[in-house]
């Protein structure tokens, strides 16, 4: 049996923020159904057309180009290839129980089918067993997920274990998904072998569709509990005596753990993890010291995996793209940042050549393109001009510089806690990892805040108690938000002191830029990052007289008129977005809360088959 799932409580996306009209009182409802959808199919049967739903991308909808966007996240896969590698691990598993050493890792296995299995993890207390004449089936799947990059299946056996399938959207070129998922399970690897962190055990994957399974994929363990999700609330009262919530604490501290054990190994080279067969480019071993001889030449450093390395690029061929991505070199940190400005350069100018031989179906005007060209070029000049080691006025600024491993999505919606009474925390997906400095790696999504910062409403706020309840309101929202960033903080400090000027607000102010750069989502965001580059140049001779920059001159130059043009832009650019329902999720829309518009007469299909949201008082 096959089962798909549409509406799954726990793993289900967050609604996206939508606070005009009556759209936002819609938004506030989930309208999650009672029960999952299901999809009956033959296992034996590979022609059943009653599969096509099984493998289509259900959890939501697009207000634009919605038929391709979901084409593009259809993940039809081989059902009978998944069987034949799943025999192949068991077949894999019980030659492993005649000849494994107690304690032994051997290096991973390339095998004939263009799979890549990981023997330490496929034991048979692992994969499980089945009766000596018997074969190892598939006795139902059920889609449990469906996220940005990747769709997540349970795979249910007559081996008494449960697997998961992981596979990654076709939204890059097949580069790019090789070398992320290569990396990826390296990192996984990494983590569980080297740091001692409980992380799903992978047992097998696949780089491309040449493999019996017919996709790119990872088959991992499948882990039973809830999503640390459960017990964040961000917003959780103190207590009478001021005191945070303990389920708050007890949430950062898991996560805060995490990043302790992610930041204890100092690496050779900034990039990202590989095993060494997977990057046979370099024999230089990823880290020094290593005692055990079973993981001395077990990894390597190779391309960063970052995800804003390879997002969008399908413009640069991978040769252009490949001479961005490092490995850099130990005594060169702030390559990343300039390399970032210069990928971002050349994937701008590459959709602009294309956009100009209208040769390119892309909705963006050639105007932004070419500031955005420009904006990243302003990024590769100024980055090479952050941080310099021979600096002195920042504490530890050579640790902070030092290569160390850094996961993109040290969440609450990625951590789960393993049903039974030791409620183990696991943390489970590690795509876009990467090694890079600590002094550019922002704080964890779910506690960043760049707000107004207020850390005692009676003290912070004049008059507080004066206030109307729509302004305490606000202002409590702001309180939260710091506390919860402080929380963080202090839990850095406690795990690992030595780094904790990286939060410090003149540091935080230098690498905005780049974060800005990171973390952008959409086209029209570049002007957060020019945002950052004027506001550095405000400062910049400030930070050099308090030898916070080696450079007295700052590297670019923003003049009157230019600034001006781009306080109106900046202002313009907010106010679309928050006259623009679905904006910040680039138009995509959950399921339940579609299908619910469209019924109410809010969401309006045209006559391309697009969909814009009805404006209050039109008819």
């Amino acid at each position: 049996m096959l089962r798909t799932t549409k509406a799954c409580g726990k793993l289900r996306p967050l609604s996206s923020s939508v606070n005009r009209g009556v759209v936002a009182s819609l938004a506030a409802k989930r309208f999650i159904s009672d029960k999952p959808t299901e999809t009956f199919t033959k296992l034996s049967d590979e022609n059943d057309p009653q599969r096509n739903a099984f493998f289509k991308y259900s959890w939501g909808s697009w207000l634009k180009n919605d038929k391709l966007e979901k084409e593009r996240r259809t993940t039809s896969f081989s059902i009978e290839g998944l069987t034949d590698v799943l025999n192949d691990l068991y077949s894999q598993s019980k030659e492993l129980a005649k000849t494994e050493k107690e304690g032994q890792i051997k290096p991973p296995s390339y095998n004939a089918n263009l799979t890549v299995s990981l023997p330490h993890n496929s034991t048979t207390k692992n994969v499980g067993t089945i009766d000596p004449n018997d074969k190892v089936r598939i006795t139902s799947m059920a889609s449990i997920h469906e996220g940005k990059h990747h769709r997540i299946y349970k795979v249910e056996t007559n081996l008494g274990k449960a697997f998961v399938l992981r596979i990654p959207y076709a939204l890059d070129s097949e580069n790019s998904i090789a070398f992320r998922l290569k990396s990826e399970v390296a990192t996984l690897d990494f983590a569980d072998l080297k740091l001692g962190i409980k992380v799903p055990k992978v047992f097998c994957y696949g780089i491309n569709s040449l493999n019996p399974v017919r996709q790119p994929f990872i088959l991992q363990e499948y882990i039973d509990g809830h999503l640390l999700m459960r017990d964040w609330n961000p917003l959780a009262e103190n207590s009478e005596s001021d005191e945070p919530d303990p389920a708050l604490k007890n949430v950062i501290e898991k996560i805060a753990d995490f990043q302790k054990k992610l930041l204890s190994i100092e690496f050779n080279e900034f990039g990202s993890l590989y095993f060494a067969k997977d990057y046979a480019e370099s024999e230089r071993p990823a880290y020094e010291g290593e005692a055990n001889p079973d993981l001395q030449n077990r990894w390597r450093i190779g391309p960063t995996a970052e995800r804003c390395f390879w997002r969008y690029k399908s413009a640069l061929n991978f040769n252009e793209q490949r001479k961005f991505l490092g490995p850099w070199s130990i005594n060169r940190p702030m390559d990343i940042i300039k390399d970032t400005g210069l990928i971002e350069t050349e994937n701008a100018k590459a959709r602009l050549a294309l956009k100009q031989a209208q040769a390119s179906p892309e909705a963006v005007e050639e105007s932004i393109l070419k500031e955005q060209a420009d904006t990243f070029t302003n990024l590769s000049k100024v980055g090479p001009h952050l941080f310099n080691s021979q600096l002195t006025a920042i504490p530890n600024l050579g640790d902070l510089l030092k290569p160390r491993l850094h996961h993109p999505d040290l969440d609450p919606l990625n951590v789960i806690i393993a049903a039974g009474e030791e409620k183990t925390p696991y943390l489970l997906d590690f795509e876009g990892s990467s090694i890079k400095p600590f002094i550019i790696q922002n704080a964890p999504q779910f506690v960043a805040y760049d707000g107004l910062k207020v850390y005692n409403l009676k003290e912070d706020v004049p008059d507080y108690e004066k206030l109307s309840e729509p302004e305490k309101a606000q202002y409590d929202f702001m309180f939260k938000r710091t506390r919860n960033q402080y929380l963080w903080e202090a839990a850095l400090n406690s795990g690992v002191p030595k780094l904790i000027s990286a939060v410090a607000p003149p540091v935080k102010l230098l690498r905005s830029p780049y974060i800005a750069a990171v973390e952008r989502k959409v086209d029209e965001e570049y002007l957060l990052i020019d945002e950052a580059l004027i506001q550095l140049q405000e400062v910049w001779e400030v930070l050099a007289k308090n030898g916070l920059v080696s450079s007295g001159k700052y590297p670019i130059h923003f003049t009157k008129e230019q600034i001006e043009k781009h306080a109106k832009q900046l202002t313009a650019f907010h106010e679309r977005l928050v006259a623009t329902p679905f904006a910040a999720t680039r138009g995509w829309v959950p399921q339940d809360m579609f299908d619910n518009l469209a019924k109410s007469g809010i969401l309006i299909k045209d006559e391309n088959g697009d969909h814009y949201i009805k404006q209050q008082g039109t008819v």
